[in-house]
């Protein structure tokens, strides 16, 4: 019986692992991967396995809005991603994600203000 039982806890913690690991970007989307808060890979389309609680993904679409934070990153929402090939686009101006080209995002520029979140409670403004 208590073979049983062991094995009944088992399975259920193998389920949530796996549950919380596969992630499945649509072709228009892609994965920011980060471990441990530093940027490892852009990924997808397709399925994707992380690893639970020590990676973290944000993901980004063909139409998303931000924001270029310098001349090597761009902030989507609440994070900070690496761009490249931004000679055209200039330090604070809304960004918008028009494709990717692979895996990287292409920017262009956005005639919509992008939106900034406060970390502290979280509004937009």
């Amino acid at each position: 019986m208590t073979d049983l039982l062991l094995l009944l806890v088992l399975s259920i913690v193998v389920i949530v692992v796996l549950s919380n690991s596969i992630r499945i970007a649509g072709e228009s989307e892609r994965f920011a991967v980060f471990i441990l808060g530093r940027f490892q890979a852009f990924k997808g389309p397709g399925l994707v396995l992380i690893t639970p609680y020590t990676q973290q993904v944000h993901r980004l679409k063909v139409g998303d809005i931000g924001v270029l934070s310098s001349s090597e990153f761009a902030r989507f929402g609440t994070v900070d991603i690496p761009v490249s090939n931004v000679e055209s686009l200039r330090q604070g101006q809304a960004i918008r994600i028009d494709g990717f080209d692979g895996v990287e995002p292409i920017l262009v520029e956005s005639s919509v203000p992008a939106k900034t979140i406060c970390p502290n409670c979280g509004h937009n403004f």
